[in-house]
């Protein structure tokens, strides 16, 4: 048995970055469809810089303690979209024991056609 962790599909997790910034921020025309897009840097702790070009996949929203329906709703979601498959995208934010904030993050493929009529019900469930 392997104590190495292992992605599973859908999920993964993000963290601060604090050697990054947004230094360009636009629309890319791509296959006719105009794409929101940034550019960012990076700074290496030895002082060398990495530029790299983002797209949107769509907006988030941050849930409020109020809006939540439950402890297991996100503290971040919205509806993205990566390669022409729609998402629900949920956001929790975890502490490591030495106090390093991280997100877990969960994606779920949007199959139901009519999501757009429950997205208001659906946006704060749990997954």
């Amino acid at each position: 048995m392997s104590d190495k962790y292992e992605m599973k599909e859908g999920q993964g997790s993000l963290w601060h970055e604090s050697n990054c910034s947004v230094v360009r921020k636009g629309k890319i025309k791509v296959d006719g469809e105009e794409r929101y897009a940034s550019i960012l840097k990076y700074t290496h702790p030895d002082g060398s810089e990495k530029y790299e070009l983002t797209f949107s996949a769509g907006l988030l929203r941050i849930n409020t303690e109020e809006e939540k329906l439950n402890e297991k709703s996100p503290d971040i979601y919205g509806s993205i979209t990566f390669n022409n498959q729609a998402y629900k995208f949920g956001g929790w934010r975890n502490i490591r024991d030495n106090g390093e904030e991280w997100t877990g993050v969960k994606l779920t493929p949007k199959e139901d056609e009519n999501y757009q009529n429950k997205e208001q019900d659906e946006q704060k469930a749990p997954f």
